[in-house]
């Protein structure tokens, strides 16, 4: 079972619901339990359908999938974050979801965020709590004032390490989830003769190599595919690990190379 996988249904997912059946349907095939969305990603609702349908198909119990959301800014700014949430799960059709997420921490409204997060947690709507996109300086920041998530979500991959990011999840029991997990197979990525060279040994591709490498470095890659065949792929990791000298060559890639910037969403970030 491919356990640490998620499949993400962000912008460039399928939207509608014989697509995420699709993908959905190849993915609890295959062993991938974990699903990833967020209100921006105009996905909840459809996601959690397809998820049923193909569950309920399969003879999978909701409780062997995970199900993962987000509070988005607009949400942050309105307030009302528990009313907002206990009518989005009735939207999808959950009594709960595995985990909720804020997905870019507005600093002005962060800490009545958090606590109602808490609030659900504790009333057992969610699972587990997290952030994402901080660096190590805030989570820091967070630490010292007693607050650290189950889980961290950033924008990760061989192009940008975020080594210290890891370190500090290791060392407190945070769960990483590295997202945009193939940089988009960006050209120093897709073109490296050492990747292709590893590949070969292991008889996979490239993104099967980096997708492995997330998972040898603690980390559960969020990966977005609209092709069954590709998710089928990208399921084929668990009769393999990386050499650490396999790993050290592929983290030597890092060139601190960002394809999305948090200042963007969070001013002052």
């Amino acid at each position: 079972m491919s356990k640490y996988l998620i499949l993400g249904s962000g912008l460039s997912s399928c939207k509608d619901l014989k697509g995420l059946q699709a993908v959905c349907r190849s993915a609890l095939t295959h062993g991938i339990m974990k699903f990833d969305t967020a209100p921006s990603y105009k996905t909840e609702e459809v996601l959690s359908e397809a998820i049923s349908i193909c569950r309920k198909e399969l003879g999978i119990t909701r409780e062997a999938c995970y199900i993962q959301t987000k509070i988005d800014p607009i949400q942050m700014y309105n307030g009302k974050i528990k009313e907002y949430f206990k009518e989005k799960l009735s939207a999808m059709h959950l009594d709960y979801v595995d985990s909720l997420l804020i997905h870019w921490p507005l600093q002005k409204y962060f800490m009545r965020t958090w606590e109602s997060l808490l609030d659900l947690k504790e009333k057992k709507y969610v699972r587990n709590i997290g952030i994402c996109n901080l660096r190590v300086r805030h989570l820091n920041d967070l630490f010292n004032q007693g607050i650290i998530p189950d889980i961290l979500q950033i924008e990760r991959h061989p192009l940008n390490t975020f080594e210290e990011e890891r370190i500090f999840c290791k060392q407190h029991k945070v769960s990483l989830q590295d997202y945009s997990p193939l940089c988009k197979m960006h050209p120093r990525i897709s073109e490296n003769i050492k990747l292709r060279n590893i590949a070969q040994k292991y008889n996979r591709n490239i993104g099967q190599i980096i997708l492995r490498w997330h998972i040898d470095t603690g980390a559960y890659p969020v990966f977005t595919s609209t092709k069954p065949e590709r998710i089928i792929q990208y399921s084929q990791l668990d009769d393999f690990s990386l050499t650490q000298e396999e790993i050290n060559i592929i983290s030597s890639l890092n060139c601190n190379h960002k394809l999305y910037l948090e200042s963007l969403v969070c001013p002052g970030f």
